[in-house]
């Protein structure tokens, strides 16, 4: 079986993300104050739209381009909705560990340590379920899992991964640390399974792989 040297990197960019969200914390507050109102129409919708990337029906519809136009990778598509979703599960089971406000319920100006309600977390209540960001895990599984077969547009598909975390932040649905924990998820799970699931992809387009 193959076995990429970028995996020490997924590992390293996992670990670098989880690190990065414990650096923002305290200014989690600030960034949550940003008023979306102030930013270009076009950008604002541009930012708005990227969480079809996020988000389970944009997926699917990102999926069913790729089984109709795509023929040589449809085996694969089993292997991207693992990739995409289950960082996104991951993440979605840990809010029932963890309360978190939102930043649209939350005092911006309080210390971000008061977002946190404490243990367990809060089933069935969408305000209080802001850590981690299943939205921001969600895209960043699915930009590896697409980088893995179309590695020429690996640069385009972490944008669209970004764009989706700027929209949760911005819209207020997510605090920083919460995509960036969630990022740290996606590149875990990303280090573990990718290898594992994509390794003979590499005779698909052995003249682009990287």
């Amino acid at each position: 079986m193959y076995r990429s040297p970028a995996k020490h990197l997924r590992i390293a960019g996992a670990i670098f993300w989880l690190l990065a969200a414990v650096s923002v914390f305290t200014i989690d507050g600030p960034f949550a104050e940003f008023d979306v109102s102030g930013v270009p129409g076009d950008l604002r919708r541009i930012v708005q739209l990227a969480e079809v990337f996020a988000h389970g029906a944009g997926i699917t519809l990102i999926l069913v381009a790729m089984w109709s136009l795509d023929r040589v990778r449809r085996s694969y598509l089993p292997r991207v909705c693992v990739v995409a979703f289950l960082p996104g599960i991951i993440a979605t089971a840990a809010k029932l560990f963890v309360t978190r406000e939102r930043p649209r319920s939350f005092e911006a100006r309080a210390p971000a340590y008061e977002s946190f309600l404490g243990l367990p977390g809060t089933l069935g209540v969408s305000e209080l379920q802001s850590f981690p960001s299943g939205h921001t895990a969600t895209a960043v599984g699915l930009a590896f899992g697409l980088s893995s077969l179309y590695p020429r547009g690996r640069y385009l598909f972490a944008g669209l991964a970004l764009l989706a975390a700027t929209q949760r932040v911005l819209f207020e649905a997510h605090f920083v640390s919460d995509t960036l924990v969630s990022a740290g998820i996606a590149c875990f799970v990303a280090a573990a399974l990718r290898d594992r699931l994509f390794w003979d992809a590499r005779g698909l387009a052995p003249d682009i792989w990287r």
